[in-house]
């Protein structure tokens, strides 16, 4: 079957999220911000906050309790979250070229409420060629959990063996797999381009 469909995943693929190099921007101690990679960013903390359970503020809090000798890092970072999302030089072209050849392209990302809201208004400059989108905060629902690609499948009735799907998460491109998606994981662009290549090729 054809493929018709491109789906990004958006942090690590299309922007950098790119919070340990805020934190040094910002002046962060080493053990301040190994402290915090642990215990909030790559922390099921964080997933509340893209689960759309806890907002923004009450996880900043929790973080506060959880390390409250960093308070004052903490606030900061989150007055500067937005800094976190740097978009990647390819992410314009690349989205333009699938467009101009036909593909539709959907975003299904794990991103939190107020900074999606954000990183449309300031850091995606690709969001106007997107045909649609789901976001784990709008739905409850985070990667893998199959049932965030279904909303998606269902949402913009998408089949998904005539979807490519890249994730920078193994386990996202897992279950995209297991959905019937042609799913990688991405490595860097020029690989990206090469595997679409050949996915195409593959199901003419």
């Amino acid at each position: 079957m054809a493929i018709k469909n491109v789906v990004f995943d958006i942090g690590k693929v299309l922007v950098d999220f790119a919070w340990d190099k805020l934190m040094e921007e910002l002046g962060f101690s080493k053990e301040c911000i190994d402290a915090l990679d642990k215990g909030f960013i790559n922390n099921p903390l964080w997933d509340e906050m893209d689960l759309g359970i806890m907002k923004e503020e009450e996880v900043m809090y929790e973080a506060i309790r959880r390390f409250p000798e960093y308070e004052k890092e903490i606030r900061l970072f989150y007055d500067n979250l937005i800094l976190t999302v740097r978009p990647y030089d390819y992410c314009v072209k690349w989205i333009s070229d699938l467009k101009s050849k036909g593909y539709k392209v959907f975003l299904l990302t794990n991103y939190p409420v107020k900074l999606f809201d954000e990183s449309v208004a300031t850091s995606f400059p690709f969001y106007d060629l997107i045909d649609g989108k789901v976001v784990s905060s709008h739905i409850n629902k985070i990667k893998p959990d199959e049932a965030i690609y279904k909303a998606l499948f269902e949402k913009y009735d998408l089949k998904a063996e005539e979807c490519v799907f890249f994730d920078d998460r193994q386990r996202n491109v897992d279950a995209a797999n297991r959905l019937g998606m042609h799913a990688f994981v991405f490595e860097g662009y020029e690989k990206a381009l090469k595997d679409f290549e050949k996915t195409t090729a593959d199901n003419l």
